[in-house]
């Protein structure tokens, strides 16, 4: 199962690129946000006030002007247990945009997989140290919403490392590379 998930990753995201229009293509996101409820805390038990909730930052590059490809990294700490770090790479496809109205909203899912360093709390009371990588680390966000043009406001909806409702700020960095045409 382990070694089907991520050839299953990159057959989407390859049908998904497949797409003709690459009006966005080199422009990039960086986001910075937070979550609550994530699955470390449901799989736990632990009550809201055990968790730190989710800190998160994420980098997105735009392969054509629906489907971003990134990479999240996200902490969190549960008093019950232990700390987590995630590393996680995403796809995110939008499939509402009203880029022509005055006022910008991005409506999109998402899919990411990858690990976590888990760092085991509980040792210290006596039970087993159970720290390192663990492949856990997963986020399916159905309802994704972004307001805003270069500098947005998102919140998100799903289950994951990130938490059932992730929400925070992104900024739009504008294409670093451009192609130059070399006289010849």
């Amino acid at each position: 199962m382990k070694g089907k998930l991520p050839v299953l990753f990159f057959a989407l995201l390859m049908i998904c690129c497949a797409h003709s229009s690459f009006a966005q293509r080199g422009k990039s996101e960086i986001s910075v946000g937070y979550g609550y409820y994530s699955v470390y805390s449901f799989y736990n038990g632990a009550p809201f006030s055990a968790s730190s909730g989710v800190t998160n930052i994420t980098y997105r590059y735009y392969i054509n002007k629906n489907v971003t490809m990134g990479m999240g990294i996200g902490f969190e700490n549960i008093n019950t247990w232990g700390s987590f770090v995630s590393f996680v790479p995403e796809m995110t496809f939008c499939y509402l945009d009203t880029r022509n109205d005055m006022i910008r909203v991005r409506l999109y899912g998402a899919l990411a997989y990858g690990v976590s360093v888990l760092n085991d709390g509980r040792h210290e009371a006596g039970l087993a140290d159970q720290s390192g990588l663990k492949p856990w680390a997963f986020q399916a966000t159905p309802l994704g919403m972004r307001i805003g043009r270069q500098v947005a406001g998102f919140i998100e909806v799903g289950v994951g490392y990130k938490g059932t409702v992730h929400g925070g700020l992104e900024v739009r960095i504008p294409k670093i590379l451009r192609q130059h045409r070399i006289a010849e």
